[in-house]
């Protein structure tokens, strides 16, 4: 079985870490402006007993240089100013 969890994602020029289980889906992203945050949905295990492992996002500007082992996941644009972030995931 499984079951759909939202991770909360800053947005900064720092690499961020959210244990998850090894076995994860993306599924979307979005921008929420009273936070001033992204937020992940994934699918994952319903098993809460099963191993986690730590996975690391960025959230890059446009214009901004992206390393090579990032994976793109997602943009969401913030509707109140013209501004967008690109949700990348590091490959490993």
């Amino acid at each position: 079985m499984r079951t759909i969890h939202k991770f909360e994602v800053q947005i900064n020029q720092e690499t961020q870490i959210i244990e998850m289980p090894k076995e994860h889906r993306f599924l979307a992203a979005e921008y929420m402006i009273p936070k001033r945050s992204l937020f992940v949905w994934m699918e994952v295990p319903a098993d809460l007993t099963i191993e986690k492992s730590p996975c690391k996002f960025r959230v890059f500007c446009t214009g901004d240089g992206i390393p090579a082992n990032y994976e793109y996941l997602a943009t969401c644009i913030d509707q109140y100013l013209p501004e967008a972030y690109h949700l990348y995931q590091v490959a490993e």
